[in-house]
């Protein structure tokens, strides 16, 4: 044992009370919400080409018709939500063939809204992030308004590849 001029010592100079303290403490581990768990799934290279065919031409039609890209960037955040919603789902279990046409609250549909916030979630996150991260020398052009629908889609097609509420 310490007497207590080194004790008071070694809490001034480290400060560190003593050496019974230097024992590490249980760390309590964090553990993500349930809904969280399973959301972030590596994609087949079947579902990549689906989702680089989708938004590539979504992003083709925006690029040939520039004056479509103010109508396509309103919506395409709905096609974000119907591919979160049916991927990873069962053939038979997809209603309108997994197009996102149908959207009852059936049975098993907490999914669903888990898909429709991160849908939303994407599309806020994605529009602020491409928009401030724009470099100055690309802001104001001609084609500004091209290449931010071009990335925001970007945003769209590796958060649909990559996020999957469905836990079936």
């Amino acid at each position: 044992m310490s007497n207590p001029p080194s004790i008071l010592l070694n809490i001034i100079c480290n400060n560190r009370p003593t050496e019974e303290d230097d024992t590490p403490k249980a760390a309590k581990e964090w553990n993500a919400p349930r809904w969280t768990q399973g959301l972030v799934v590596k994609p087949d290279e079947k579902h990549v080409k689906s989702q680089v065919r989708l938004w590539g031409a979504i992003t083709l039609v925006g690029l040939v018709f520039p004056p479509a890209q103010d109508y396509l960037g309103r919506f395409t955040w709905l096609v974000c939500v119907a591919q979160l919603t049916f991927r990873g789902m069962p053939r038979e279990e997809q209603e309108a063939g997994g197009l996102g046409i149908n959207f009852n609250a059936g049975k098993g549909g907490g999914h669903r809204k888990v898909a429709f916030a991160l849908g939303f979630g994407t599309w806020v996150m994605g529009s602020i992030l491409v928009y401030t991260l724009l470099p100055t020398w690309a802001r104001g052009q001609r084609w500004t308004p091209s290449l931010a629908f071009t990335l925001q889609n970007l945003v769209f097609g590796v958060a649909s590849s990559y996020l999957q509420p469905y836990k079936g």
